[in-house]
């Protein structure tokens, strides 16, 4: 590896950990978050979604804006802005002001694009699928670091505390792109669909809005469907919009190319079954038996962090077989067996203990690491330097659409399957809590298995290439 590689990837590695330290350290503390603000669980499920709805809509303007002003001087800027808003969630008094401060948080979901086109810019061919592996895996590594560091201060401090710790790395950050990163030299100079990125995420927010409330206004109620064809008609009008604009936020022409395309459409499919699949998981562990496990928010954090580096093995593995069996053979082959052991985890949901849970989820998230990587090396490899940041901004885009909606049908299935727990007597007459039932993660997982058996339908249509020349 030349010295720019170890110039630049560690750097972008550190950025990307603290990012996704900073998405996942609230994960363990999502039950005790809803009974603290007296919510339900598909209110709840906008302390991750309304992140990624922000994300969602930032990511195009923000990959513009970067061919445009230059990739070093807008990572600056999305690094303070995402300061400030971390802090703000720190010192969230209410829901609101938490749902509020979040949303704001969202920009920081763009940073990893924007790493990825750094890196374009800067490696080889030869150096760029190992150094997008690493960048891949850093959703491990912060994983790996929040879970257990966040659950323990959430236990014994408070989940606002855990957002404080990560400020000084921050603000490390900024200091090291700006010393160290040289500017960009490619600019393209851009316009942005600013009512294109309005209708995009108004239509996911409507739908979003439809599926929260869903169980308590009845799924074949009148509002229900109001709101899913309300938000159907933005998004349609949306995409016809695309075809007739000059820069548009998904150029219909991308969506020509099967390379693009492919990756594009699975980056949706795989955020949405993810996230849908890491919240169900935290309820399993945290609701009591018969249903969950009984666990406190610091056992939660320290069961799930060793599953989250399985990713950090499983990113550069399959990074480094792309160059030697292809993209087609990688991303089918992870594809199928994600499918296969998703449709296990449904099975033996409830049924068995911590470790053997444990053992399919490590095979689980093994093979997506697969998918991930292998689809965002063939995004770049088919895209050209000029509108790298623009086509990453849009994959991550694709992809926060499917984190917005996971947490929220997980959400939503959580408010519609309920088990009755025995709690006591009042005088002779039995109490009961009601709690999500097995029954609703079984059809998370059994959604998020179907989702991914859209992925090995899409792969089949995907060209083999080689990477493109420096």
């Amino acid at each position: 590896m030349r010295s720019e590689f170890w110039k630049f990837v560690p750097i972008l590695a550190f950025i990307s950990i603290m990012t996704m330290y900073v998405e996942m350290v609230v994960l363990p503390s999502l039950p005790r978050i809803e009974s603290q603000f007296n919510v339900t669980s598909s209110e709840g499920s906008w302390i991750l979604s309304s992140e990624t709805l922000t994300g969602m809509a930032l990511a195009p303007l923000v990959g513009r804006l970067a061919d445009s002003w230059g990739r070093k001087r807008v990572l600056l800027s999305i690094l303070s802005i995402y300061i400030v808003s971390v802090a703000l969630t720190s010192l969230s008094p209410n829901f609101a002001v938490l749902i509020a401060s979040r949303s704001v948080q969202g920009i920081g979901l763009s940073i990893n694009p924007l790493a990825y086109t750094l890196l374009r810019e800067r490696l080889s061919n030869r150096e760029l699928p190992v150094a997008q592996g690493v960048i891949a895996s850093t959703f491990a590594v912060g994983a790996a670091v929040a879970l257990p560091i966040g659950s323990f201060i959430s236990q014994y401090y408070s989940w606002q505390f855990a957002y404080i710790t990560s400020l000084p790395f921050l603000v490390m950050s900024v200091i090291l792109v700006y010393l160290l990163f040289p500017s960009s030299t490619v600019r393209t100079g851009e316009k942005i669909d600013v009512v294109g990125v309005g209708l995009l995420s108004l239509g996911f927010l409507l739908v979003g809005i439809g599926f929260t409330e869903a169980p308590s206004w009845g799924w074949t109620s009148p509002g229900f469907f109001s709101l899913l064809g309300l938000g159907g008609l933005i998004l349609a009008y949306f995409a016809l919009r695309e075809r007739r604009v000059n820069n548009p936020v998904i150029n219909p022409e991308d969506l020509k190319n099967p390379n693009i395309s492919v990756p594009l459409l699975s980056s949706f499919i795989t955020g949405f079954g993810l996230f849908l699949t890491f919240q169900s998981l935290v309820f399993i562990f945290e609701l009591p038996r018969p249903v969950g496990y009984g666990y406190s928010i610091l056992q939660t954090g320290e069961t799930m962090a060793p599953i989250s580096l399985v990713l950090l093995v499983g990113g550069p593995l399959f990074g480094s077989l792309v160059n030697k069996v292809g993209y087609k053979r990688v991303i089918l082959s992870s594809s199928m067996a994600s499918t296969g052991t998703l449709g296990l985890l449904a099975w033996v949901v409830g049924k068995v203990g911590v470790p053997e849970l444990m053992g399919v989820l490590v095979l689980v998230l093994f093979f997506i690491s697969g998918m991930n990587v292998t689809r965002i090396t063939l995004l770049l490899a088919s895209s050209s330097r000029e509108k790298m940041s623009s086509i990453t901004g849009t994959n991550t885009s694709m992809r926060l659409m499917g984190n917005t909606l996971g947490p929220i049908i997980s959400g939503s299935l959580q408010d519609t399957y309920k088990f009755p727990l025995f709690s006591g007597f009042l005088g002779s007459i039995p109490l009961f809590t009601f709690i999500p039932s097995i029954q609703a993660f079984q059809y998370s997982f059994l959604i998020s298995m179907a989702s991914v058996i859209c992925v090995v339908i899409l792969a089949t249509r995907i060209r083999e290439t080689s990477m493109l020349t420096s």
